[in-house]
């Protein structure tokens, strides 16, 4: 039964790739109503701003670490 449904009734994730979205956005690039082409997709761009903005606060972060991990090691050494 499962092996029957997975055959005929695939569903596609609900959370698909970015290359996904950008070949679905070529396929569709003729569209009667312009503002509500891609009003239940994603933005892209914001997305990249998100995802860039995300790794720019992640390695602040990594280099606050590993000042105050020398500091400390620093000021263990000293005294």
């Amino acid at each position: 039964m499962e092996s029957y449904l997975k055959e005929n009734f695939e569903v596609e994730p609900k959370n698909p790739t970015e290359e996904a979205l950008k070949k679905w956005r070529s396929a569709v690039w003729l569209v009667k109503n312009p503002r509500r082409r891609f009003r239940m997709v994603a933005d892209l761009a914001k997305r990249a701003a998100a995802e860039k903005k995300r790794r720019k606060i992640q390695e602040k972060i990594r280099i606050a670490l590993y000042v105050q991990k020398a500091a400390l090691q620093f000021i263990d050494g000293t005294v």
